[in-house]
């Protein structure tokens, strides 16, 4: 034919690139306005560089490997025609005809066929069959099967299977979709749970389908017969314009070559193998502990060094965990504390934690409702923050650990939920708003029999509308410094570990220090002056705590117990606190609630100056009552920004001077408009 003599005679111009040897086990991916070449690992979705230009000022699209002559074939825009691409990654130009003036992004080449599909919506386009035997009477002749009015699909790449003569693709909206390449129909298979624009589809040899996702390169695994059981696979790389291409009859792992890959050593019902999506990692210089081993399949012993649980597991305490690195990683780890045998989602103990290279330390709370007996944790630590249990990626180890639970006979109980609401302009009576620092909490109590072991403050930071810089603490008035377990005392804040001791140094009394600066932690987003108290700024979600006092030496329960634990605000040393604050002693200033007592911190001096009159009435209190501290037995309202206590609740003033036997449910009774909806 003519196009056949034609095109001959433009490739005997070019040196002609060798094909590839093998039919590769990694994907090809092309990337960018100039045509750049990366391998890709499905299964770690590790990926390195090939070439960074094939020859052309523009990009291929297209992309397909031919398992009959073992070249890649793809859509050239330099030429708007397709071209072909050796071992070399050197682009040769091929000639056909055919096809529309226009440029095509999806295409393939067909494993039963020795022929390449390009595909294209829109009625005066479509999916058109180009040839690629030379010894055929139609080589390089395109042909369309169907218009792309009739074909409609919203895809940006296709795979044909390795053994259908079907071409596959997931649409935007996560659609599953089979294409009959013959007939130019198309089959919705059904929704596969994940959305988005996937560039670059691949099959492998078992018929899987593997669909990378452009906005954060997630890889996905597809079953074909059941769309439902789409899988994240593998964190690959990210792309604004990519396509892939595979040898479709090729297994993702290729034993031939070097190992490549750590996996982990729990039974497989924890995902291990391959099969089952197990966690796994590209070998490279992040590990845990001294070395990581690469090996084909998960080992069956367990040569883990890096972490270890330097306490015992005990149901309802805190265990004390080691782990070193080679280099900083973000580390993410879970325990099986059900015993169900697969890690879920809600057993998750650290979450995208940066660790530094060398030893790390955490404390672990074990759920007081852990199930008894032998189980497995699993950690991984990556250059990637947010990976799950499963699933592979690029850098890093997983470790697999087999741990023993033990029953403490450790019971717990806690009080309701509370809100303790502080005025900081003490002891000036000041704009008496009431939103200077307000944190919903409540307190656990640990006990072995009659014997509590743990104290626990679980709370919310709802508002700071403080200009001053103010910590908030928790007295327990019964515990000595020195009865504390110093060692397991753990405070997260925003579910991240506070790597300091959250008792406060200094003192003989146990203070725990929770927040240590409420107007740093707080963090008012951008145009609000302060945190969750102006109009237009109540929207920020509240700022969670946790902070642990286990016991060195247990004592005696008893129901006065909770009594004595009570929180308050001190000034952060440093900062202005008003004209009544050293700012070189600022911590000396603190303010409690109505008739409680100060630390052994507090400077004395404070009291009976402004609006105080802590020496006639009882401490921090007005000459009429009034306090700068309150507790609400329930979730509260509290004042918008400078709206007075007085006037967001009326009530309030005759319940203060009243001592608290009028109007005691006045926290009920806001004027509409002056407070915050918590």
């Amino acid at each position: 034919m003519r196009t056949s003599i034609l095109s001959l005679l433009f490739l005997s111009s070019w040196a002609t690139a060798a094909p590839f040897d093998t039919c590769p086990s990694k994907a090809f991916l092309v990337q960018g306005e100039t045509a750049t070449i990366f391998g890709v690992n499905l299964v770690s979705g590790s990926y390195n560089r090939f070439a960074d230009n094939v020859g052309t000022n523009k990009k291929v699209n297209g992309f397909g490997f031919s398992v009959h002559d073992r070249y890649l074939y793809g859509w050239d825009y330099s030429r708007r025609d397709i071209a072909r691409i050796g071992k070399d990654y050197v682009l040769e130009p091929l000639v056909t005809s055919g096809f529309p003036n226009i440029d095509f992004y999806v295409g393939d080449v067909s494993v039963l066929q020795n022929a390449y599909y390009a595909y294209r919506k829109g009625a005066d386009y479509g999916l058109y069959r180009v040839s690629l035997d030379p010894d055929s009477n139609d080589y390089l002749a395109a042909t369309r099967i169907v218009n792309g009015s009739s074909l409609n699909l919203n895809i940006f790449d296709l795979a044909f299977h390795p053994d259908q003569n079907l071409a596959y693709s997931v649409d935007r909206n996560g659609n599953l979709r089979s294409i009959d390449v013959e007939t130019g129909s198309s089959a919705n298979l059904g929704f596969t749970g994940v959305t988005g624009t996937f560039g670059a589809v691949y099959f492998d040899v078992e018929g899987f389908l593997y669909i990378s996702r452009n906005s954060d390169g997630h890889i996905f695994r597809v079953d074909v017969n059941n769309p439902s059981l789409t899988t994240l696979f593998a964190y690959g790389p990210s792309s604004g314009n990519n396509d892939g291409a595979r040898c479709a009859t090729a297994p993702i792992v290729d034993e031939s070559e070097p190992p490549t890959l750590d996996y982990g050593d729990a039974p497989d019902s924890y995902a291990t193998s391959l099969s089952a999506n197990g966690a796994r990692h590209g070998k490279g210089s992040l590990y845990f502990g001294s070395s990581v081993s690469a090996e084909y399949t998960p080992k069956t012993v367990d040569d883990d060094d890096g972490v270890n649980f330097l306490t015992s597991l005990e149901t309802g305490l805190d265990t004390l965990l080691s782990f070193s690195l080679s280099a900083p990683g973000y580390v993410n780890a879970w325990v099986d504390w059900n015993g169900n045998g697969q890690f879920d989602d809600n057993e998750q103990i650290i979450s995208q934690f940066l660790a530094s290279a060398g030893e790390n330390r955490m404390l672990i709370e074990v759920p007081i409702d852990a199930s008894e007996g032998s189980t497995w944790a699993r950690f991984r630590v990556s250059n990637t923050a947010s990976i799950s249990a499963i699933g592979g990626v690029d850098s890093g180890e997983v470790e697999d650990i087999n741990v023993s639970i033990v029953a403490s006979g450790v019971a717990e109980t806690a009080t309701a939920w509370q809100t303790a609401a502080f005025e900081d302009l003490w002891p000036q009576q000041g704009d008496y708003d009431f939103n200077d620092v307000v944190v919903k909490y409540r307190i656990f109590k640990s006990q072995v029999g009659n014997q509590v072991v743990r104290f626990k403050v679980q709370g919310e930071l709802l508002a700071v509308g403080a200009s001053y810089h103010n910590a908030f603490a928790v007295r327990f008035g019964s515990i000595r410094r020195n009865d504390v377990n110093e060692a397991l005392v753990r405070l997260t804040i925003n579910g991240e570990q506070v790597n300091k001791n959250a008792l406060e140094s200094g003192r003989s009394e146990a203070i725990l220090v929770a927040l240590d600066d409420t107007k740093v932690i707080a963090n008012a987003r951008a145009g609000c002056k302060y945190f969750r108290t102006e109009p237009g700024c109540l929207d920020q979600a509240p700022v969670p705590f946790t902070v642990t006092l286990p016991l060195i030496n247990s004592i005696n329960d008893s129901v006065s117990l909770f009594d004595e634990i009570s929180p308050f605000i001190f000034a952060v040393n440093g900062f202005d606190h008003g004209p009544f604050v050293d700012i070189n002693n600022a911590r000396g200033w603190e303010v409690h609630l109505k008739n409680h007592s100060p630390t052994e911190a507090f400077n004395s001096a404070y009291f009976d100056q402004g609006d105080d009159m802590s020496g006639t009435n009882g401490n921090f209190q007005t000459l009429n009552g009034l306090p700068w501290a309150l507790i609400i037995g329930t979730s509260w309202d509290h004042p918008t920004e400078s709206t007075d206590m007085l006037l967001a609740y009326p009530e309030f003033k005759s319940f203060a001077e009243s001592a608290g036997s009028t109007n005691t449910t006045w926290f009920n009774n806001a004027i509409s408009g002056y407070s915050v909806q918590n």
